[in-house]
């Protein structure tokens, strides 16, 4: 008798489950054709290959010592904060890690591992991995972009220095 009602009580639920799938829910519309879908793919694909171009001229001009390249990645207004490897605080604006490049040269050996953590049609979060920031130094930055009249800018920096190891 129990076996007998545990099948009933299982055809009931599949029969259910089958009627509800049937049924579009009302909440559900799709306004979407599949050309629509296939530009905004198009669009999220530019813009990853965008976003992806300006970390490459920031880490670029990290390794040639290029000024110019750093400013063309970041906003004009960009601000970074981090700490170095002996845990002290650097805050601030962009203008300090020009200044750093100027007096201290070409991070010849940098090299840099880049990652898209989010994504939205303006905005982005990017973690740089990067490694022979000098001799003994690596760094994490975890750099914020928006697309600003049409074009990927790095906002801030938030970075931390680590020991090589």
């Amino acid at each position: 008798m129990k076996k007998a009602f545990i099948v009933l009580l299982s055809i009931c639920s599949t029969v259910v489950l089958a009627q509800d799938k049937a049924k579009k829910p009302k909440f559900f519309v799709s306004s979407l054709t599949h050309k629509k879908m296939d530009k905004i793919q198009a669009t999220d694909a530019a813009d990853k290959k965008a976003i992806l171009t300006v970390i490459q001229t920031y880490i670029e001009g990290l390794r040639s010592g290029r000024t110019d390249l750093l400013k063309k990645s970041f906003y004009k207004d960009a601000i970074m904060y981090g700490f170095s490897a002996e845990n002290e605080i650097t805050e601030g604006s962009v203008q300090h890690l020009y200044e750093l490049i100027q007096k201290n040269g070409a991070l010849a050996k940098v090299t840099s591992v880049n990652s898209i953590l989010h994504q939205t049609s303006n905005t982005a979060s990017v973690l740089a991995e990067l490694k022979n920031t000098s001799p003994d130094h690596n760094s994490t930055d975890y750099l914020s972009l928006m697309k600003i009249n049409g074009e990927w800018k790095i906002i801030s920096k938030v970075y931390h220095l680590s020991i090589a190891k």
